[in-house]
């Protein structure tokens, strides 16, 4: 696998590429990360709390990779763990440019009619990321659904970054009635900010994102629309 497409282990998930530790042509590591407020495509599925994130993820000979992410999730009344496991594959497609597709399951403890999975497909450059996701189900809520998103990053001093993401979902079907939405079927999300490299193996992000008020829905309660986050991510 080329230097450039090793962060996408987690990059669907976080921004920070793991250190690795090479095991029979295959790498293995892992990450611990802190933030102000869990978010996913721009909505806090952490009641706007504090979280903490476990990821382990292995890269393969072949552009294969796998991984898994340990969470806490709070809907409304009820929460809970959360774990999303992925896998897929990444080659060479153009200089300078490689294709990755795979899969994503997402599962939610004491909510488990939220679970759901998604297939991807994407193109990963230098400094950046162009994916897009497709549910059958999302959250189990009746609904099709699609989420472009593009993320990047743009170096402007040793150990310094500027970091963008920009997303779009949109959402197909009836669903659930409880989860009905009156402004639209499609959602953007946003999020830009600066990220700090802390030695050989940590990443501190300061970011702010801000969301939209359509697309599918699966918790009810209010989420804040724009927040300022801050984000410390270590490898092991």
């Amino acid at each position: 696998m080329s230097p450039r497409a090793r962060p996408a282990r987690l990059a669907l998930l976080i921004a920070t590429p793991l250190a690795g530790v090479a095991i029979a042509h295959a790498d293995v590591g892992g990450t611990l990360s802190l933030q102000t407020d869990a978010r996913e495509r721009g909505l806090s599925y952490s009641a706007q709390r504090p979280s903490a994130q476990l990821g382990l993820a292995w890269d393969g000979a072949g552009g294969w990779y796998a991984g898994a992410q340990l969470g806490h999730a709070r809907f409304t009344q009820r929460e809970g763990a959360t774990l999303q496991l992925y896998a897929g594959r990444v080659v060479a497609w153009r200089p300078g440019i490689d294709a990755e597709a795979g899969v994503i399951a997402r599962l939610f403890e004491n909510v488990a009619h939220y679970d759901y999975q998604e297939a991807y497909v994407g193109l990963v450059g230098s400094g950046w990321t162009l994916r897009l996701y497709a549910s059958p189900d999302f959250y189990g809520i009746g609904q099709r659904s699609l989420y472009t998103e593009l993320d990047g990053r743009w170096p402007l001093a040793p150990g310094l970054a500027a970091i963008g993401h920009v997303g779009l979902m949109r959402g197909w079907g009836r669903g659930n009635a409880a989860y009905a939405n009156s402004h639209g079927a499609s959602r953007w999300d946003t999020r830009l900010g600066l990220s700090w490299q802390l030695g050989a193996s940590s990443e501190l992000q300061l970011a702010w994102v801000a969301v939209g008020r359509g697309g599918p829905y699966t918790w009810t309660d209010t989420p804040r629309r724009r927040s300022a986050m801050i984000n410390l991510t270590t490898a092991f």
